[in-house]
């Protein structure tokens, strides 16, 4: 197995902020700003003008999650085979037509197509985006390349929400869907310019060896971030109405100071990733996701409440960018999309066991235990990436 910073296309070029890098952190920019000006505001979509229920509203909104989690290991596969930037192209263009798509779509029978088509544009865009990142990082710097880029999405998850909310509320839900559209036509245009890195798969005697080299650690990479994001999953899910039931007012500033220390943690000490390695960022990170879990189980005030905002923003700061940086240090480049596929299905698989698999426990126990339970579960994972670590170095 390779050593953990292995040489690659980007060897002996130190620069992150190059011409590509630039363009395709302002496209994925774009594109989750495009996917979360819909995301607060289908739900309403759904409840008030296709008069959908609860139990459907959940559903319909769990069919994009769920069509984006199928299709990554093949977009992934793909864009080994084809090249990254299709895939970059295509997901922009799918979000140009799906987002409009809402506007005639209000059948409970048509929807679900329209959801499913939009989670296709969401697998296809992010999984190549990472793997196109893995093309063009500097060897000596992939975990800081990772942890910069990856800042575009959560700068995307605390622009766009509120100001889709504010144009269904001043304008109407067309002019969401409108904007949606405008900001994946932006995104599109910005991808072609993206030059193409990819190179050919190459086949050969060593190909199936090397394929079964690399399975153990795209599985311990996918445990590890399936435990990391099951912490974002339960957040999502739950964190509101806990806080309704103990009267903690204000719960919302935990998404905005998890966001900010996230954001600045990723831009300032990204570099930690390539300096201390990536086996003690990922360890330590999901050791401070579980930690934040475990506070959140007996807050009962406001400052504890952020004070485990901050050690979450910390741990998702480190937790994806080391990973995925281990990837694109041990994976050949013709293997790359691939192992990205896997990988962030794993991703979205995880935040689909918090908010789902949690909802039972919540009911039949408490939040609080839901809460412990998804921190035992990423100490797990935890435990499990630093022992199993060192066989992959062998």
């Amino acid at each position: 197995m390779a050593s953990e910073q292995a040489g690659g296309p980007a060897a002996g070029n130190d620069v992150v902020l190059t011409r590509d890098f630039v363009l395709l952190f302002i496209s994925s920019f774009l594109f989750l700003g495009s996917l979360y000006l819909l995301i607060p505001v289908l739900p309403l979509y759904l409840d008030e003008v296709v008069g959908a229920t609860t139990t459907q509203v959940g559903l319909l909104v769990g069919v994009l999650t769920f069509a984006s989690f199928l299709l990554r290991p093949f977009v992934g596969l793909k864009a080994d085979a084809l090249g990254r930037k299709p895939f970059l192209v295509g997901g922009s263009a799918i979000f140009v037509v799906a987002s409009l798509l809402y506007i005639p779509a209000r059948s409970l029978w048509t929807l679900p197509f329209v959801l499913a088509f939009t989670g296709a544009g969401v697998a296809c865009f992010h999984t190549a985006s990472l793997t196109f990142v893995g093309d063009i990082a500097p060897v000596s710097q992939r975990g800081k390349s990772q942890a910069w880029f990856q800042t575009s999405f959560n700068m995307a998850v605390m622009t766009a929400p509120p100001l889709g909310v504010l144009l269904a509320d001043r304008l109407g839900y067309n002019s969401v869907f409108i904007a949606a559209s405008a900001a994946g036509a932006l995104s599109l245009a910005v991808s072609l310019f993206v030059k193409e890195r990819w190179l050919p798969r190459v086949s050969g005697p060593g190909f199936r060896a090397r394929i079964a080299d690399i399975r153990k650690l795209i599985i311990l990479v996918s445990v590890a971030i399936f435990a990391g994001t099951a912490t974002l999953g339960t957040i999502e899910a739950f964190l509101g109405l806990f806080a309704e039931s103990e009267k903690i007012s204000n719960f919302a500033l935990f998404f905005t100071i998890s966001g900010a220390v996230l954001i600045l943690m990723r831009l300032t000490s990204g570099r930690l990733i390539d300096t201390a390695g990536r086996r003690l960022t990922g360890f330590l990170a999901l050791i401070a996701l579980a930690a934040a879990m475990f506070i959140l189980s007996v807050t009962e005030s406001l400052p504890v409440l952020c004070l485990s905002a901050v050690v979450w923003g910390v741990g998702f700061a480190f937790c994806s960018p080391a990973l995925s940086a281990m990837l694109m240090d041990r994976v050949p480049s013709d293997e790359l999309g691939s192992a990205f596929g896997v990988y962030t299905a794993a991703f979205e698989g995880g935040i689909v066991f918090g908010a789902m698999v949690m909802g039972p426990v919540v009911t039949t126990l408490s939040f609080r235990h839901a809460f412990a339970f998804i921190g035992c579960v990423c100490l797990g994972g935890a435990l499990f990436f630093i022992a199993f670590y060192k066989r992959l170095s062998a």
